[in-house]
């Protein structure tokens, strides 16, 4: 259950809903705690606060624990409301918005803002507790310019992705990206398990993995790409999310991180107000972790 502490996309309205640590730091522990208090250490459902505010002692082995230990929020170097419409920011705005813009808007530090970013946008990372049914259609992309002597499906510096699209009565209903090292099996057969459904209408091109792939996905069909015409709605997302990029963050080291952002913002485009709620509760449900070992692990 995602608890509804802020409706509406009004920055007005977010400033007043969370314009001071105080209100930021209530809402960590409502969201935290939302089933009730259980010390992490023993156990026990009794606590007691403390002089810091939000935190809560327990009774029994005495340990306390803050409303951002244990999450995204954990060690947070600059004011927690600040931190509050810093996420606002980057989950409201339409386009997203790049850690050099956050940094104009907010005044912090650049490096300060594209590291609080990768950490929102890691909470965005799919659970792969959905999979994706019906109508479905898969392709490779390449993400970089065009090299000399590297034609086809040729890598060299650039970035394969693999592409994921279940088809809507009106379009495009959910999206799944996911950088890839080559089209072999053991990068695709991964990608189908935890995304697709084996009863799903598969459509793929020719690529001879995708043939291997339908022993365990019986309804997987093969046609000729045509140049990426039999593919036209697929195609057309790929390159808006090319665009996306290239328009937003312009350059980037680490792919993967702005796939699932793109596929997070696309798949949760009807939520309105309620995204807000839904990252927060992602964000201190996520495991705490390091910018290093965020930055490590892509």
């Amino acid at each position: 259950m995602i608890l509804k502490l802020f409706t509406g996309l009004s920055i007005y309205d977010f400033q007043a809903t969370f314009g001071d640590d105080k209100s930021c730091i209530d809402a960590l522990s409502k969201v935290k705690w939302k089933d009730g208090y259980s010390c992490r250490y023993c156990n026990n459902k009794k606590y007691c606060n403390t002089k810091r505010y939000g935190e809560r002692r327990c009774t029994s082995c005495r340990k306390p624990e803050s409303a951002t230990a244990h999450t995204l929020f954990h060690k947070l170097r600059f004011p927690p409301h600040k931190a509050f419409m810093m996420l606002y920011l980057i989950i409201t705005t339409k386009n997203g918005i790049s850690g050099l813009e956050l940094h104009r808007k907010l005044g912090l530090h650049k490096r300060t803002c594209l590291y609080f970013k990768r950490k929102a946008m890691a909470a965005m990372a799919s659970h792969c507790t959905y999979q994706m049914e019906g109508d479905i259609e898969v392709d490779e992309a390449y993400w970089g310019g065009k090299e000399q002597g590297k034609p086809g499906r040729s890598k060299g510096k650039k970035k394969l992705i693999v592409v994921a699209i279940q088809k809507g009565k009106r379009g495009i209903k959910r999206i799944q990206l996911k950088e890839i090292q080559n089209a072999g099996v053991k990068e695709l057969k991964p990608f189908f398990e935890d995304h697709i459904d084996k009863n799903a209408k598969i459509t793929t091109d020719k690529w001879r993995t995708y043939k291997s792939l339908q022993r365990s996905y019986t309804n997987l069909i093969q046609i000729p790409s045509r140049g990426g015409k039999n593919f036209d709605r697929l195609h057309r997302l790929i390159s808006s999310f090319k665009s996306w990029l290239r328009g937003i963050h312009h350059s980037v080291r680490d792919l993967q991180p702005y796939l699932d952002e793109f596929s997070y913002r696309f798949n949760r485009n009807q939520m309105g107000g309620d995204i807000f709620n839904h990252i927060l509760s992602r964000m201190v449900n996520y495991p705490a972790v390091t910018y290093y070992k965020i930055f490590s692990a892509t």
